[in-house]
């Protein structure tokens, strides 16, 4: 009985696990989520909220390139953001 409960914890505790991992692509997602709402937020006048959603979109784009690494994929470089032709001169 004791051995059957352990074999069910430990089914149920790699299945926990197993869920909880991101893949590469979905960390990049993430991130492109975050630079949005940075944008957003600083097009608001929000530049506490924008620097918080940067940050954190930052953080997710490093765990992609390393997920990425670690699953063998080629780690395709962030494009640059676009820029105005006010901000450009």
């Amino acid at each position: 009985m004791i051995r059957s409960f352990t074999m069910v914890a430990v089914s149920i505790a790699l299945m926990g696990a197993g869920c909880a991992t991101t893949t590469s692509a979905q960390e990049q997602h993430k991130a492109e989520q975050h630079q949005q709402s940075s944008d957003a937020a600083a097009k608001n006048g929000q530049y506490g909220i924008a620097s918080d959603e940067q940050r954190q979109a930052q953080e997710s784009q490093n765990k992609a390139v390393m997920k990425a690494i670690d699953e063998g994929k080629a780690v395709t470089p962030v494009p640059p953001a676009p820029t105005t032709a006010a901000h450009a001169n």
